[in-house]
């Protein structure tokens, strides 16, 4: 699926759990969800060779992104919020996994919707207040349930902006990307 028919599907999915969630896990999950078809627009013409190309010395390939959202994303709510042990389904963490031992394309992205299905069944039974609940990040110090989430939330969109800009920059990328048009369309307001 490649642009709007990716994100009519991905906002189909999320609309069949939404309802069913508390206003603050919808709102968490509408945005874990809304950069997904264009993460998957920029990923699903890629060869292997092409997800492990990297832009420049000492930055990230497409591939090092994928797995660290999905390991971000399962990782920090687990440590931080749930409290429990950390996981690695590919044996070890990304940063301690040498490049060519990392698992293929279409692995990684099954992690990446293992994960946010997770993350859903994590949303969908969580009550409002749960996410006024504090927890105590090494990194952020104490935080609400909710700005760990919305980290999570705020990470995988920054990252898979990296990703569509790596695409980009890909010599001969075959990804193809439609330039913004200008607001037409859009009604202006004083």
């Amino acid at each position: 699926m490649v642009g709007a028919a990716a994100f009519v599907a991905c906002r189909e999915a999320a609309s069949t759990i939404a309802p069913y969630m508390v206003p603050t896990a919808r709102a968490i999950w509408s945005a874990l969800e809304i950069r997904k078809p264009m993460l998957l627009r920029n990923v699903e013409p890629l060869d292997e060779s092409q997800l492990r190309w990297r832009p420049g010395p000492a930055r990230n390939s497409i591939a090092w992104q994928i797995w660290h959202i999905a390991e971000v994303e399962d990782n920090w709510i687990r440590a931080t919020v749930m409290r429990e042990p950390l996981r690695f389904p590919f044996g070890r963490p990304l940063l301690e996994t040498p490049e060519e031992a990392w698992p293929g394309g279409r692995e990684l992205l099954a992690y990446l919707d293992e994960v946010r299905l997770v993350s859903r069944e994590r949303l969908a039974s969580s009550a409002e207040h749960d996410f006024e609940v504090t927890a105590e990040d090494p990194d952020f110090g104490t935080m609400s349930v909710l700005d760990v989430w919305m980290g999570v939330a705020t990470s995988f969109s920054w990252h898979a902006g990296q990703v569509a800009l790596t695409a980009k920059l890909m010599p001969d990328s075959p990804v193809v990307s439609k330039p913004f048009e200008g607001w037409a369309g859009h009604e202006a307001t004083d």
